[in-house]
């Protein structure tokens, strides 16, 4: 493949990643589970760029990997699951209405570095502690656009309850982790769901509205 027909690949691909966001009242069957795909989509946040390794202290086990994130992922039946136990909760949120529908919830944290004292902020505004966060994000952004071109709807949600400490528990979190991003991947056959797209695609400014060229 040329060099122009990459660059064009991936301009296009950049352009048709969007929100989709499902939601049903009831619980959808639980599908066959496509592994190759959701390795596909793993593997590409494995490539994301990260500048600073996770503290060694927290690369333990199974996740003893230095990249500063961690995936945490729940196939259809756990999703589910996770609702069904939401809702059992008391939750009114839309959180449960989108694990009704789907194929798979991926979690999403990343590993602040170690403090000398605690205190009541969620973490330390260190420059490595945001190239943490940034790492991270980088390594969701990829997830997205793999799944986008398997044509598999996607949204990115800041994550609501699937943040809080009960959650993290039942999910078997650490505590030293920090929810960045809940990545929920969608059936390509959305027919029944309600299905929203972001707020702000279409309000997306023109480059010169963000970005100038600086001359010394």
């Amino acid at each position: 493949m040329s060099d122009t027909n990459v660059a064009r690949i991936a301009s296009e691909l950049f352009k048709e990643r969007c929100t989709s966001k499902a939601l049903a009242e009831e619980a959808w069957p639980v599908p066959d589970q496509d592994g190759e795909k959701l390795a596909a989509i793993l593997e590409a946040a494995g490539w994301a760029p990260f500048h600073k390794p996770a503290a060694r202290e927290y690369r333990v086990g199974d996740q003893d990997g230095i990249e500063p994130w961690r995936c945490h992922v729940l196939d259809a039946k756990q999703c589910r699951e996770l609702r069904q136990r939401l809702l059992d909760a008391g939750d009114t949120t839309k959180i449960p209405k989108m694990l009704a529908v789907a194929d798979y919830l991926i979690q999403v944290t990343w590993l602040q570095e170690p403090r000398a004292e605690s205190d009541d902020s969620l973490f330390d505004p260190s420059i490595q502690n945001m190239e943490h966060i940034a790492a991270a994000s980088a390594a969701i952004q990829n997830m997205l656009l793999a799944a986008t071109a398997r044509e598999i709807p996607n949204y990115w949600s800041s994550g609501g309850k699937l943040r809080s400490p009960e959650v993290f528990e039942m999910l078997g979190i650490t505590s030293e982790e920090i929810l960045l991003g809940s990545v929920l991947l969608f059936p390509r056959d959305l027919e029944g769901a309600q299905v929203k797209a972001g707020a702000l695609r279409h309000s997306r400014s023109e480059v010169g509205q963000w970005s100038r060229r600086v001359e010394l």
